[in-house]
């Protein structure tokens, strides 16, 4: 961002500090129903989903790919009024710089730095001006889209932990999980991505191994955000797709004191909600769907995944799987 556009987003000259920004942040394993779980709650009462939004800068401004209502982002009239609340308009972003900065701060090794920024001074500066690019994008979907709560499943733990330390953010946590073996079946399996939504055309895979210990990792970084006294609402996808009025009530209680209301959570139908759009920038595929969604618990892996693997997951992820109720 340019010196100007920087003064610009932080409302520089009005004298008067805003009132800090809700975030309902959407934090877990990916391949665990963030996606699914982030089209329900941007159907809550003064809510707005807005999908992966770390991913914004690749996909939404430097790669112009589809947004979730169907439009390549140049062509978003959503994330073009965003982009001019913002920063003035995306041409005003330096796309390369701001990738070089969320490299540098927003990363599961820099946790222990963004929990304690006055490590390193270098790090703390560029950390204070993370936060200051961010804040103004999280304000202005909440003004474009006149929600009281910007819901972002990025997921990444490091980001979370950034938005509980940004003095304008009002951080909200869903913990998202799913059963780890159910969680590597899906990383192992080639899955086709729509038409002009990615570069390679199809999800990245991960070893088992991998992924086994990224879900200890990742959601051991969760629990603890939440003991550093975040709100937070743990949700697990099997539940959820089982019960998803009782689920999604918990939720929409963590917010009820933003929307002033308890949501009645009227577009569910049973196991079914009707997807009434979305502008989604990042995510997965199951964002560029519109129309009714049947809530049907994915369980292939019980089936399909082989032995080998699942045993290897099973045992490296035993002692936090039996805490979440996973046996």
């Amino acid at each position: 961002m340019t010196d100007e556009t920087a003064e610009a987003a932080q409302g520089a000259g009005d004298g008067v500090a805003p009132d800090p920004v809700t975030v309902l942040y959407v934090c877990g394993m990916p391949r665990s129903g963030s996606t699914l779980l982030d089209l329900m709650l941007g159907q809550f009462v003064g809510h707005c989903d807005v999908g992966e939004l770390f991913y914004l800068w690749q996909s939404g401004v430097e790669r112009n790919f589809r947004c979730a209502c169907g439009e390549h982002f140049d062509a978003c009239p959503f994330w073009g009024e965003v982009g001019r609340r913002a920063y003035g308009g995306w041409s005003q972003i330096d796309v390369a710089d701001v990738r070089a900065l969320q490299s540098r701060v927003d990363a599961t090794s820099k946790i222990p730095l963004i929990v304690n920024p006055g490590m390193s001074t270098a790090f703390r500066r560029d950390l204070d001006r993370y936060v200051e690019l961010l804040t103004p994008l999280y304000r202005a979907v909440a003004e474009v889209s006149g929600a009281r709560v910007v819901v972002d499943s990025t997921k990444r733990p490091s980001l979370a932990y950034i938005l509980a330390r940004a003095p304008q953010i009002d951080l909200r946590l869903v913990h998202v999980l799913r059963d780890p073996r159910g969680v590597a079946y899906s990383w192992s399996q080639v899955v086709e991505l729509p038409e002009g939504t990615s570069a390679k055309g199809r999800m990245n895979q991960r070893s088992a191994r991998l992924t086994a210990r990224r879900w200890v990792t990742v959601n051991a970084m969760v629990a603890a955000l939440g003991r550093r006294g975040v709100p937070r609402v743990t949700v697990r996808y099997e539940d959820l797709v089982r019960d998803p009025r009782g689920e999604l009530g918990r939720i929409a209680a963590l917010t009820a004191d933003v929307t002033g209301v308890v949501d009645p959570l009227e577009f569910l139908r049973d196991n079914e909600f009707e997807q009434a759009g979305s502008h989604a920038v990042a995510g997965g595929r199951i964002r560029m769907r519109s129309g009714p969604i049947t809530l049907a618990l994915d369980e292939k892996w019980r089936r399909e995944y082989a032995p080998g693997p699942r045993r290897l997951v099973g045992a490296m992820t035993w002692p936090l799987r039996r805490r979440y109720g996973y046996r």
